[in-house]
């Protein structure tokens, strides 16, 4: 990507005026400041002038936006501030009871000048008016963090990791991860782990507690992510943790086994993968759900017309990996349900069982299959469940080696 993405924020206008007068404002990059001064009574001498200060300094360049932009009165009070961009559009900001000190409400933009003008009053009532540009930094480019669960997800099961996805790589892990957080009720502990360049995920040691409340801060607007890349916006979402809701399934039986709150509640017969295509092993997360989905061994590789190729559309399929395991009814098999590995890796079990996985089963909620193929990937769907805790948090930008 090489065009950089605008961050459109309302702003609204910042005009404080309380008494004395303004100059007026002249653009421009980094200009350098200008101050004036009303004309002095003699009977004022013995007053301290009152000063401006601006922080950033004014004539800054390559500014953090997120940096407050703040101006200061000292010996005196602030009279006017005002603050525009390259457009002429007001920052808005607000100043403290005191009128001593004026703070920006808003974040600044990238690659903007801001043009800042203040005037104070001193005791004798003499004014003085600085103007002056700051400028902020241009990133080469920006990236969208996107956060999993979402609004759009309210309610998910003790399996499910947040997700953080980027849509540029991130070479500043520890930037970026500084700027993460996750605030539980009860409190939970937990941690990041990177899975790549553009990928990190975030869970306890264990399974989440049932009915745990989750909010998370991706603060990320204005963070050097790495190579000039910057986050385009902060994000903040909040979702629930269900009912613990877990399947157990061994390769040597193949009965489906489910627990809601550790309570037995459905048993159904299944067929794994066949020795050619077998169910990889582990601890899987239901990822989305489809009341009919088509399969289709093409997506993998296997052309449809080819001996071990298919394309058959299913009922009730919940996914359970990227790689296209699935939990789904299937009706031709259900004479080897509970006695024989026939499938291409899903987990084949009767329509009405499906349904029934589909009806009380979701998103974030797990299915642990044993004794069948190899160990499921870590990066294979959320596949996190897989690896020990200490390879989990080995792979932390803050918590290297462990």
């Amino acid at each position: 990507m090489s065009v950089v993405r605008s961050r459109c924020a309302p702003l609204a206008l910042l005009l404080v005026v309380l008494a004395g007068c303004q100059s007026g404002v002249d653009g421009g990059q980094a200009a350098a400041p200008t101050t004036s001064s009303a004309p002095t009574p003699a009977a004022a001498q013995e007053v301290d002038a009152a000063v401006i200060s601006i922080d950033p300094p004014l004539g800054s360049v390559d500014v953090d936006p997120v940096t407050p932009l703040r101006v200061f009165a000292g010996h005196g009070t602030l009279s006017a501030v005002a603050v525009t961009d390259d457009a002429g559009t007001p920052l808005a900001g607000a100043l403290d009871p005191a009128s001593a000190t004026w703070t920006a409400s808003t974040d600044l933009g990238y690659g903007t000048t801001y043009t800042v003008t203040a005037t104070v009053t001193d005791a004798a009532g003499r004014t003085t008016t600085s103007t002056g540009t700051v400028g902020t930094v241009s990133p080469r480019t920006l990236t969208m963090p996107t956060v999993f669960p979402n609004a759009d997800n309210p309610v998910v099961g003790v399996g499910q990791p947040i997700s953080i996805t980027f849509d540029e790589d991130v070479t500043d892990r520890a930037a970026v991860e500084r700027r993460l957080s996750v605030v539980t009720t009860p409190h939970v502990d937990g941690s990041w782990s990177w899975l790549s360049d553009r990928t990190v995920h975030y869970r306890p040691a264990d399974f989440w507690p049932a009915r745990t409340h989750v909010a998370v801060d991706a603060d990320l607007y204005g963070v050097d992510v790495g190579g000039g890349v910057h986050g385009q916006a902060s994000t903040h979402v909040e979702f629930d943790i269900g009912p613990k809701r877990v399947g157990v399934v061994d390769a040597s039986e193949l009965v489906l086994r489910l627990y809601v709150d550790d309570q037995l509640v459905q048993s159904m017969p299944t067929s794994l993968g066949k020795s050619s295509s077998p169910t990889p092993s582990g601890t899987y997360v239901v990822m989305q759900q489809s009341r009919r989905y088509t399969m289709d061994s093409s997506t993998y590789g296997v052309p449809i017309d080819a001996p071990a190729g298919y394309r058959t559309e299913v009922e009730y399929a919940s996914r359970l990996s990227n790689s296209g395991i699935f939990v789904h009814a299937a009706p031709w098999s259900v004479g080897q349900q509970g006695s024989r590995n026939v499938s291409h890796g899903c987990l084949n079990v009767s329509t009405a069982n499906a349904g029934w996985f589909y009806d009380n089963f979701g998103r974030g909620d797990v299915v642990q299959v044993a004794g069948a193929g190899p160990r499921l990937a870590e990066t294979d769907g959320f596949g996190d469940w897989n690896v020990s805790w200490d390879e989990w948090l080995a792979g932390s930008a803050l918590h290297p080696g462990v």
